[in-house]
């Protein structure tokens, strides 16, 4: 089982975006796109806090992948995102937005 918790805050509005995700229990094609982002970005390898903090009115992102055997988050920013992070962040974000 793989779960994906996604949470945007920030921005000029302030308005908190969220979305939870069990991969098991989506259409294959979606779960699919979204393991190979998290593969693509080697999620379980970045680092938990951003390198540059967040700058005025930007998105804030704080991402949860768990497994059976590991549960990893990260918070990042428009800013400080790694640029491999991008399209996951991009995918989580357009999916929140249709929830």
């Amino acid at each position: 089982m793989t779960t994906i918790l996604f949470e945007r805050t920030g921005g000029f509005m302030g308005r908190k975006v969220s979305l939870s995700l069990d991969l098991d229990a989506l259409p294959s094609d979606q779960s699919e796109i979204l393991r190979g982002l998290l593969e693509t970005c080697d999620f379980f390898s970045l680092p938990e806090s951003p390198s540059l903090p967040p700058v005025p009115d930007e998105f804030v992102y704080f991402i949860t992948v768990v497994t059976d055997t590991v549960e990893h988050t990260i918070q990042t920013s428009d800013t400080g995102m790694d640029d491999s992070l991008r399209p996951l962040v991009e995918e989580l974000g357009r999916l929140a937005r249709k929830a």
